[in-house]
């Protein structure tokens, strides 16, 4: 019985093999980069969006609650609610402070 041996055929690395490998890796890496950081930025868009309409609506609550309070705050209003609990304005007792006094000057 006789037993053949086959030589193996060496492979050598030449340069435009590694190449080709070379830019075949690369271009994966660059595809799948690329989709990566399309899609993180389509989910910041969307995360500004939300936060740009979150502002918006505080802004309108804001703007609701300001204009509330200047109406309740009205002198008149004030006097008004003083005269109904049987309240009396004193003019003597009345004191004004100025900013200069609220700066400690």
């Amino acid at each position: 019985m006789k037993f053949t041996v086959k030589k193996r055929k060496k492979y050598r690395l030449t340069l435009s093999f590694v190449a080709t490998w070379l830019f075949f890796v690369s271009s994966l890496m660059f595809f799948g980069t690329k989709l990566f950081l399309h899609t993180i930025n389509n989910s910041l868009s969307s995360r500004i969006q939300t936060i740009e309409a979150q502002t918006t609506e505080m802004t309108v609550q804001n703007d609701a609650v300001r204009i509330e309070i200047q109406t309740l705050s009205t002198r008149e209003r004030v006097d008004g609610f003083a005269k109904d609990n049987g309240m009396s304005i004193n003019q003597d007792s009345i004191i004004t402070i100025t900013a200069s006094a609220a700066d400690g000057e």
